[in-house]
């Protein structure tokens, strides 16, 4: 008997056993790596208190970041309050859901600060009565989240009716006037991922009303009932306040003609914290300085992008069968629903984007015949310039230094300003530089005004002065010509001859009166620059006509698509109509998806077969700890000693990193490299998306963009880099380098400003502060996701002519890399004409690393939908990783030698910008003595799961030992027994 239950006790300790060591293989290969990446911490995790005071100057830092970048948009004196204001009655449903962020992977997790606390913790009372009231009618926090629903359920503006007395009441009404004589309203626009803000109003004005539909106004209008609610208030307070928390630019029209309506502020999305700031700049302890980083239309159809925003995306006829009208799930509303077009988008407009639309548009007369309440002309069109904003003080410019008038252009200009303030309080200003360059009707189409450059004094007290220089290159100052517009047989980057006109601004539009503020220079012959000017390489048409790499010109010309684009010479006879439908060419169609045809040839490529799996004893890491040849190889990624290294690697290794990068890397154990790598969203707060343990919410980035402020865009990097760093991140999904193409771009929020000029510079700035860190930002999203497509930006087929492509949304990109040490980047949805962005060879090898000489890794966006986002297509043409969790593989044949070369150089890719960002580091603590941005030594990352597995295991170990010591010596004892 007691051997029997001995037996019973060894045979269920083998099964615990077992199945321990089977579910551990499951775990370990399946879900133990995304656990880990979502929820590991590091084994050298640094201190609490390390922590809390990262977490304390991030918040600091926040906060300045909205006090510098709140812009003041009109004020008529009223700001900065009196002191003898302490009560303030604040209108408008917004005010009790107030956006610290968008939705989507750009959220910030909370506002733990919003503009009614903000006012309560600087000792001002505010009305509870009213804030009761619009509680009651709807409560807080229970928007939708835009990647799980559709505009009319996402983009709903409520706000109950002045006219309603269910909610205002006739006592509430009186007792507002006897609290306060002063009023805050309150505008809000809630924009996300997947969805573009739409062209009509949905909007519930009735407690427990249904939406209602008003197709009079886009989204982006001020409503009725905001219209009512400002008149209102207008004419029954004494001070009237409008605080706008939207990041997307909207119709603001009804401000300037409202009696009543005294000052308005810009807070944009404030972060966690950022709005604790607000009350500092209403009462005038902070003097606002920021600068609008979009123009402020008085009717969005006034640009010609408006023909193709949001809803008025086109679709092609006869598609049924092709991707993404094949049966593919939209898997971002709250129910799937397959897709119903395939749909396009024309870059009609050109380079004629924002501010250099309007201006453009101005010099050539196109508002001569405007007329209307707001002005006439240019001023009966544009409300806020970009470029704009007011402070509290007066400021004077003089130029000190500048080229003579008239001398000819050399490789660069540059002119220093001082800057004084003439006022009473203190200040911050903001110099703008523009140039014009000269232009011919029906040559290389050309703005009239292009921003150059700028710079942000530091705080001047009153009397005080500060220079600075602005400088532009020659090579910055040039066109694009990709048709040889100008006919002089080049196409390329190239400088017509004639005069180049400099401009220091206020604005896009307002030239200061200094002497030397209008600057000529001029250029007696043309200059073409062939080749790239931080690489050399030779820089040609990598996207027009039918030869190339992509198979499809990306300016649909020659398809029989009939595309009119805008052009200078006729901007009346080529606007933009809005897009319809019409047929997709057969050259098109047939980019649809990667075919098998494609992979064979792709795989037949030649190339020598790389030597695997050697053991030639080399390391980047020993315990998750960089060693002299990580950091050797990190320096230099044409150090001799990578093919040492990578020949040690294994083909079955290398698949897994290159297919499995949903939020991190897989462990390169032959190199060393022995643990999971974290990377994670979001743009506003590291660990945002999925909150396992989120950092400090910043204000978004167009707040950040409006500060014009390169040195804070930095530190906003390093602080996001040492957060990520101390959480265990080795790469952040961030910033992003898109721009707001339209106002009414649902990710708006998280890309910076219209301009590339100050996208670049922004987005660089963070991105070198992260690097400084020891963390990679994968920079978003390589190319032309400008927009939401509406609700269609999967697989969008996107036509534009290079010129428009490299001046105007390559060019950040640009900037991040060459000039900013950019090492990451992340592929988008939508197409480059024809192909997959991720999987663009012109894209992603010629121009990326061929021409900008990218040394880094490429992450493809999430990648729902494998057969179009499909990893094969990626790595053959110059992409790296794979973000996917639907367990795709990829398909090309193993014996493939350019298959394993380009497994090789991903790896090789991905390996540089994980060990460049540590030298990187230990570079900038060494240089500046700041121990408190040095990651933490050992990159290795545990999670309570792994040791709990270990330990299970060491368990049944010990158990089954037990059961069978126990069982020998009973078989044993009952032998003797016997015997």
């Amino acid at each position: 008997m007691h051997v029997t239950r001995k037996k019973v006790f060894f045979a269920l300790a083998v099964a615990f056993m077992v199945a321990v060591m089977v579910v551990g293989f499951i775990l370990e290969n399946s879900v133990s790596p995304v656990v880990t990446r979502l929820f590991g911490t590091l084994v050298d995790k640094p201190s609490e208190e390390t922590v809390a005071a990262t977490n304390d100057s991030a918040r600091q830092l926040a906060s300045e970041v909205e006090a510098q970048g709140a812009v003041l948009l009109a004020n008529n004196g009223t700001l900065p309050l009196s002191s003898d204001v302490t009560k303030v009655n604040v209108f408008g449903w917004a005010s009790v859901d107030w956006l610290g962020g968008g939705s989507g992977s750009g959220c910030v997790t909370s506002v733990e600060t919003d503009l009614i606390s903000a006012l309560n913790d600087a000792g001002i009372e505010t009305n509870t009565e009213l804030t009761a009231m619009y509680q009651d009618f709807r409560a807080s926090g229970k928007r939708p989240k835009t990647l799980s629903s559709k505009p009319e359920e996402s983009s709903v503006l409520y706000e109950p009716s002045i006219a309603d007395r269910t909610c205002y009441t006739d006592e509430l009404l009186q007792n507002a006037q006897d609290f306060s004589d002063t009023a805050i309203v309150v505008l809000q626009r809630y924009a996300g991922e997947s969805n573009d803000m739409p062209l009509v109003q949905y909007k519930v004005s009735e407690k427990n009303g249904l939406v209602e539909t008003d197709a009079s106004r886009p989204s982006l209008d001020l409503s009725t009932e905001e219209e009512a609610l400002l008149a209102y208030v207008g004419a029954t307070y004494k001070n009237v306040i409008v605080v706008v928390n939207s990041t997307n630019a909207m119709v603001l029209g009804a401000l300037d003609s409202t009696p009543g309506i005294d000052a308005v502020l810009l807070a944009g999305y404030t972060g966690q914290y950022g709005a604790e700031v607000l009350p500092q700049i209403l009462w005038g302890e902070v003097n606002p300085s920021g600068r609008t980083a979009d123009t402020y239309a008085y009717d969005f159809s006034t640009a010609p992008a408006y023909a193709s925003a949001s809803e008025h995306v086109g679709a092609y006829i006869s598609a049924d069968g092709l991707y993404p009208a094949d049966g593919t799930q939209n898997g971002n509303f709250s129910l799937p629903e397959a897709y119903n077009q395939v749909s396009y988008v024309d870059y009609s407009e050109g380079i004629y984007v924002g501010y250099k639309w309007y201006e453009t548009a101005d010099a050539e007369g196109f508002w001569s015949n405007v007329s209307n309440d707001h002005g006439t002309g240019y001023r009966g069109v544009v409300q806020y310039p970009f470029g704009f904003g007011l402070s509290y003080t007066t400021f004077d410019w003089q130029v000190v230094d500048a080229p003579p008038q008239g001398s000819e252009l050399g490789d660069s200009a540059s002119v220093t300003v001082r800057v004084t303030n003439t006022g009473s309080v203190a200040g911050r200003d903001v110099v703008e530089l523009y140039y014009s360059a000269p232009y011919t009707a029906g040559g290389i189409e050309k703005s009239a005004v292009v921003l150059g450059d700028y710079a942000k004094t530091s705080q001047l007290a009153p009397g005080e002065s500060e220079d600075v220089t602005l400088t532009v290159s020659a090579r910055a100052m040039a066109s694009y010509d990709c048709y040889d517009a100008n006919g002089n047989g080049f196409a390329g980057w190239e400088l017509d001859p004639g005069t180049y006109t400099l401009t220091l601004r206020h604005d896009a539009h307002t030239v200061d009166d200094a002497e030397g503020a209008t600057l000529s220079l001029g250029l007696s012959q043309g200059r073409q620059f062939p080749t790239d000017e931080k690489t050399g390489a030779q820089v040609t048409n990598r996207f027009t006509g039918q030869d190339v790499a992509d198979g499809v010109s990306a300016d649909g010309l020659g398809t029989g698509q009939d595309i009119t684009y805008l052009s200078r010479a006729d901007f009346a006879g080529t606007y933009p109509e809005v897009a319809s439908t019409r047929v997709m060419p057969t050259s098109v169609a047939a980019l649809n998806l990667y075919t098998y045809e494609e992979r064979a040839a792709d795989d037949a490529r030649s190339a020598t077969m790389p030597t695997t799996g050697a053991r030639n004893g080399l390391a980047i890491e020993r315990n998750g700890v960089i060693t002299g040849l990580g950091r050797k190889l990190g320096a230099n990624y044409g150090d001799p000693q990578w093919d040492s290294l990578l020949d040690q690697l294994t083909v079955a290794e290398m698949e897994q990193l290159v297919t499995n990068a949903y939020s991190g890397a897989s462990p390169l154990a032959s190199v060393g490299r022995t643990s999971e790598t974290r990377e994670l969203d979001g743009p506003a707060q590291i660990e945002s998306f999925v909150p396992t343990n989120p950092g400090t919410g910043f204000p978004s980035a167009v707040v950040l963009a409006q500060t014009w402020n390169r040195d804070l865009a930095r530190q906003v990097g390093l602080a996001c880099g040492e957060q990520a760093a101390q959480r265990g991140l080795s790469g952040w999904y961030a910033p992003c380098a898109n721009l707001h193409r339209t106002p009414f771009g649902g990710r708006n929020y998280e890309y910076y400003s219209e301009d590339s000029q100050l996208v670049g510079q922004t987005c660089g700035n963070v991105v070198a502060g992260a690097r400084d860190a020891g963390v990679y930002c994968y920079v978003k999203h390589l190319a032309l996701n400008d927009g939401e497509a509406y609700v269609y930006r999967d697989g969008v087929y996107t036509w534009l002519s290079e010129q428009t492509l490299r001046e105007v949304y390559l060019e950040p990109f640009r900037t991040v890399v060459e000039d900013y040490g950019g090492t990451a980047l992340m592929s988008s949805y939508n197409r480059v004409g024809a192909v997959w962005a991720g999987g663009s060879e012109a894209l992603l090898t010629d121009v990326l690393r061929g021409e900008w000489g990218f040394n880094g890794v490429v992450v493809t966006d999430f990648s729902d939908h494998t057969a179009y986002m499909n990893g094969d297509q990626m790595l053959r043409h110059g992409g790296d990783l794979w973000m996917q969790m639907s367990g795709g593989s990829l398909a090309s044949n193993p014996s493939s030698a350019s298959y394993v070369s380009e497994l090789r150089r991903a790896t090789k890719d991905f390996l540089y910008a994980y060990l460049d960002a540590r030298v990187a580091n230990e570079s900038y603590a060494d240089a500046t003595g700041d121990i408190s941005a040095a990651r933490p030594r050992s990159s290795t990352i545990t999670t309570p799961g792994r040791t709990l597995l270990a330990m299970l295991r060491v368990v049944s170990v010990v158990l089954v030992g037990i059961a069978t010591w126990r069982l020998v010596v009973g078989i044993k004892k009952k032998g003797a027994e016997k015997a």
